[in-house]
């Protein structure tokens, strides 16, 4: 395997990681391991070491890249300091007049190093996981390298373990290529990826900051910082890339701004905050912001954690630790922000989610989904890997339900059918009146010679057998077993087997052949594991509270402060 450049938080590994976990409470001053934030504004924006603010995480977020230009208005007095050549910042504009200011490219050079075309991330003990990757993309043609990225730190005496196996398509090692491979990639299989980099020069360049009037107000060296006292509104923000609902709109950032020059040489902005700030964004935009506020505490915790978890394993050679979209967490600036979530997160300040482990209290994977049908899914099922024993399948109904005692175990091949033809529904996220019913029970149906078509590049020839081959314990689909007149093929994972079937909701289904057309009948949105966001609404309006809620989808975990 080869190993990136390490570039995060002290590392500590084997018996360092267990001394630190023995001798938590004198370190608990320790908190973070973390630092004040650099004067430099390079090496804040590049340093994969959590930097404080108000004694809280320092995040920073894109806003955008790869422009020549970017537009923003200051709300109240627009503050500039431009970075000089020897790293420092001085002072450029104070007290700047309002209206449209207009930051521009003057000239730029691209970083320096090696790039490649990520094509998934593996839990750091799924070791069989490595392998079985190697051979699935080797059989695609696609020859892969295994990089390791995170690192494991300690936060007032827990540990948090982000190290995770990335599998990087073989190329060149050049960004162009790495990019031009992993659109070919898009196109050929129909999936996303991200470019993983190791840079050995960062880019840089002069930025100019001009006035409303059009006057140039500053020259920065690959860096100017900004802020107004009341934010500040960027024009053009792109969003949903590679999505249906890809589109631009103007957004409202708090705190401060960072203009600066990203890894392929072009104009980047990007916002610091304080992790509460963030999550406060986050939440609204990940569960509906009108539900039952024992829920929206619980999603606090879950957004906090998974900031956490993704710091150090995303976006390696940016100006920045996470993006603002699917791939970290959805982050639309101010106007995302409502008062109910916002007292949600005031009331579980700098808490997130750990678990005993091995003598040890470790974050805990806070994944969750917005629908999970009445059973949330093993990790192991959805994901392969080894088992995590927070994240193990639970019902979700009211178990004294007479009706619902054959599903407590599970939902087994004998039981999935009668399952998702449940009707009404009486799981706690149909309850809660916030999920869509054909989200909680759906049809999807699709003709004899669509179905030819989806699976002509497997090779089969017309279709004539569908069929489940193995199910987790939420009566989730592990394999689909595709059999043609020519040959035989199996679909392996959830995720695949939805997307080849033009996105199905989940892999909760039963399919069937009926009058010349295949009919999917299922249950629930989302891959199921971990918190199931709907379901959590209609718990908290039964009387649970936040700790019940994640107590129960993260099995043996409970949120703690940290900070």
């Amino acid at each position: 395997m080869t190993t990136p450049r390490r570039r995060f938080l002290s590392l500590l590994g084997g018996g360092a990681l267990a001394a630190f976990a023995r001798k938590a409470e004198a370190q608990r001053e320790e908190l973070f391991l973390g630092v004040p934030a650099p004067d430099d504004p390079l090496e804040l924006l590049y340093s994969r070491r959590l930097s404080f603010d108000e004694g809280q995480p320092l995040i920073t977020v894109r806003v955008a890249e790869g422009r020549q230009q970017i537009e923003l208005m200051p709300h109240g007095p627009l503050t500039a300091h431009a970075r000089t050549a020897h790293g420092e910042t001085a002072l450029a504009v104070s007290d700047g007049a309002p209206g449209r200011w207009t930051l521009r490219l003057l000239e730029s050079s691209p970083g320096v190093g090696a790039a490649w075309a990520e094509l998934e991330q593996l839990r750091f003990e799924d070791k069989q996981g490595v392998q079985r990757a190697q051979k699935e993309w080797a059989d695609k043609g696609v020859p892969v390298r295994i990089a390791t990225v995170g690192e494991a730190y300690g936060i007032a005496g827990h540990v948090v373990d982000t190290r995770r196996y990335a599998v990087l398509a073989e190329g060149d090692a050049t960004e162009t290529g790495a990019r031009r491979q992993a659109q070919e990639l898009e196109q050929r299989l129909g999936i996303r990826l991200q470019i993983h980099r190791e840079l050995a020069v960062r880019p840089r360049g002069h930025i100019e900051l001009r006035d409303p009037s059009g006057a140039s107000a500053a020259i920065g060296e690959s860096a100017i910082e900004l802020s107004a006292p009341q934010g500040v509104s960027v024009s053009d923000v792109e969003y949903g890339a590679g999505y249906s609902f890809h589109g631009f709109e103007t957004r409202l950032y708090p705190a401060r701004l960072f203009a600066t020059i990203d890894a392929s040489g072009g104009l980047a902005l990007v916002a610091a905050l304080p992790m509460e700030r963030l999550v406060k964004g986050v939440v609204p935009s990940e569960i509906f912001p009108k539900a039952h506020i024992e829920a929206l505490k619980a999603q606090a915790v879950t957004a906090r954690g998974e900031v956490l978890a993704k710091i150090g394993a995303r976006h390696l050679g940016d100006p920045y630790l996470l993006c603002a979209e699917q791939h970290c967490q959805v982050y639309k600036g101010v106007s995302a922000e409502e008062p109910l979530p916002g007292k949600a997160v005031d009331a579980t300040r700098g808490e997130a989610l750990f678990a005993a482990r091995a003598g040890t209290s470790r974050l805990v994977d806070s994944v969750y989904s917005a629908v999970c049908g009445g059973f949330t899914e093993n990790n192991d099922a959805v994901w392969g890997g080894p088992p995590d024993p927070s994240l193990r399948g639970r019902p979700d109904f009211d178990p004294a339900m007479p009706q619902m005692q054959p599903f407590l175990r599970g939902i087994g091949e004998a039981l999935v059918s009668r399952f998702v033809h449940l009707a009404p529904v009486p799981t706690y996220c149909a309850a809660s009146g916030f999920a869509r019913p054909d989200k909680v029970r759906w049809r999807r149906v699709f003709s004899a010679v669509e179905v030819d078509e989806i699976c002509a590049p497997l090779g089969v020839g017309p279709v004539r057998a569908l069929a489940v081959e193995g199910r987790g314990i939420s009566g989730r689909a592990r394999a689909l077993r595709i059999q043609g007149s020519k040959a035989t093929a199996r679909v392996y994972g959830e995720l695949p087997i939805r997307r080849l079937f033009k996105n199905l909701n989940s892999g909760m289904f039963v399919v069937e052949k009926a009058a010349g057309e295949w009919i999917f009948t299922g249950g629930g949105w989302g891959h199921g594991s971990g918190m199931c966001q709907t379901g959590a609404i209609g718990r908290a309006q039964k009387g649970a509270t936040y700790r019940q809620i994640l107590n129960w989808y993260y099995s043996g975990a409970a949120p703690v402060k940290i900070y």
